[in-house]
């Protein structure tokens, strides 16, 4: 909490402004989420949409994830190894080092963080509920297993760690407890019982099921093609940036030492063989986050949140059996010195004010409230900072370039009759669309007229009839 403190009054990223853009004109409209659409489940937007409208509620809301992402860490940790002090000890303050860390997207509250004590209490609820005799705790546990695996799941659709544990873990586990089966249809039971309620909760605000399948399933694979052909040159380097964070927070070092312990026999004798039928489970899922975060395509830091719940898991259970302990010690201190160095630049060099804030302080100050703006492309905080409605429903880049990848609805959001009074246009932004884009800033500058510039943004009125 103290370590949030500072940035609570920071100005909000796009992903931050846009979700609470969406969180706040959700209801029946004529896109997916009101008048917007986003590639993501409605978990995310409903959890945005109870915040008001204050910025700094959603500094909080990052701010609680990370509070309970440490506390569980710790009941994860005396699960997993119970006669170990120093799992107890090293696998919260590892969690409380990544999750304060800027090098991991601190201080942006994303889908990865939101969706972190959810994954933590899954598999905290997975491993109680695999427990050798059947009783009332085992049982409700799975079905608790089952709500958290999907509550993760609505928040961001790649983030299915606990159906990756729990599937791996039921196989290995399932001759060693009573009844595997009914667990098994007790966590599935507790997973579509979770769907069902989020995905009616979102019909009766005008988001439909098939509307919710083409945002979080199919988009992502019309996106992926999308990503590689618009900006190949770009990809690498951020790619490049995030695989070093990995490295320099300790991440990187902390998890090879700690996957290489169960995988090496030798090693692995040393582990309670009480927890051995975890040990695949850890592993496969450790493995899956790092899939899951190449798979994101335009590799953000916030993706390494993703990483999280799998690295602590193979902390708690593999650290107290890698030999010399000092090496392990060493990689977790080392994360503790990293992050809070990282913290201690970030906070001490706070952001200045951004471009993004400027532009929307010019609309707040020089717009009716009637008026209307579109951001060519992306950057939905403008609009909500702003107080304007876009009439544009891909208020984000990317599924800007999936559904208007010629630009024709662009050029007829902006030649209507009710055609916005201002237009926002990145420098470069309309020239990364090749023909299109160069065509499409032709007609803008026919129709409007050039503002203000703040940064590489461009601010342009609609010419008087």
């Amino acid at each position: 909490m103290a370590a949030w403190l500072p940035f609570l009054d920071d100005p909000l990223t796009p992903d931050e402004g846009g979700f609470l853009l969406l969180g706040q004109h959700w209801s029946p409209g004529t896109s997916l989420y009101g008048d917007y659409w986003v590639d993501r489940p409605p978990l995310i937007i409903w959890l945005f949409s109870i915040l008001g409208h204050a910025p700094s509620a959603v500094k909080a809301l990052g701010m609680t994830a990370a509070i309970l992402a440490v506390l569980l860490s710790g009941v994860l940790a005396r699960q997993v190894s119970p006669s170990s002090r120093w799992a107890a000890c090293a696998t919260p303050v590892l969690a409380l080092a990544l999750v304060c860390s800027p090098l991991l997207g601190m201080p942006e509250t994303d889908g990865e963080l939101v969706a972190l004590p959810f994954v933590l209490a899954g598999l905290i609820c997975t491993i109680s509920a695999l427990r050798p005799r059947t009783s009332r705790q085992a049982l409700a546990s799975a079905v608790a297993a089952g709500v958290f695996a999907m509550a993760a799941a609505l928040v961001k659709q790649n983030i299915i760690d606990v159906f990756v544990f729990a599937v791996a873990a039921f196989v290995v586990a399932r001759s060693g407890i009573d009844r595997p089966m009914r667990r098994a249809v007790l966590f599935t039971g507790g997973s579509i019982a979770t769907l069902a309620i989020v995905v009616g909760a979102a019909a009766i605000r005008g988001t439909s099921p098939a509307e919710l399948w083409d945002a979080v399933v199919t988009f992502r694979f019309q996106a992926w093609g999308v990503i590689d052909a618009s900006t190949p040159e770009r990809t690498p380097g951020r790619m490049i940036h995030v695989g070093l964070a990995f490295l320099a927070c300790g991440a990187a070092p902390i998890l090879a030492t700690t996957l290489w312990t169960p995988l090496s026999r030798r090693i692995r004798g040393r582990l309670d063989p009480n927890v051995l039928h975890l040990v695949a489970p850890a592993v496969i899922t450790a493995v899956w986050e790092v899939v899951a975060a190449a798979l994101g395509g335009s590799y953000w830091l916030h993706y390494l949140i993703g990483l999280v719940p799998g690295l602590l898991l193979l902390t708690a259970l593999a650290g107290p059996a890698v030999k010399p302990r000092s090496l392990l010690t060493g990689f977790v201190a080392l994360a503790v010195v990293v992050n809070g160095f990282g913290w201690t630049y970030r906070q001490a060099d706070p952001m200045l004010q951004l471009h993004d804030e400027r532009v929307a302080g010019y609309l707040h100050r020089h717009a009716r409230p009637s008026d209307g703006v579109v951001v060519a492309f992306g950057h939905p905080n403008i609009v909500l900072a702003s107080g304007l409605h876009s009439p544009y429903p891909d208020v984000w880049l990317l599924p800007a370039r999936v559904h208007d990848p010629d630009l024709k609805r662009f050029r007829q959001v902006i030649s209507g009759p009710s055609a916005p009074q201002w237009v926002v246009i990145a420098a470069d932004s309309l020239d990364d669309w090749g023909r299109q884009g160069r065509a499409a800033q032709r007609y803008a500058d026919r129709r409007y007229v050039h503002r203000r510039t703040f940064g590489h943004w461009d601010i342009a009125e609609l010419r008087h009839q």
